[in-house]
């Protein structure tokens, strides 16, 4: 397993936007799924900041493709 970006719908906002899936972010194979905290889509350009972003388990997200 590993780290990837797909868009996501904000558990808070309700709103479609790109989100980080994070390997290992709660443990062993448990991603967490971050959102930048001002709304913005993730861009991996920006680095990942956890003071900038709020993350979620995986299984509280509900992914916005197909």
């Amino acid at each position: 397993m590993s780290s990837y970006i797909q868009t996501a719908i904000n558990p808070v906002t309700k709103k479609s936007q790109q989100a980080i899936y994070y390997d290992d972010f709660y443990g062993h194979h448990r991603y967490g799924v971050g959102f930048n905290k001002d709304g913005s889509d993730f861009k991996i350009q920006d680095g990942i900041d956890i003071e900038k972003m709020v993350f979620y388990p995986l299984e509280y997200v509900e992914n916005a493709v197909g």
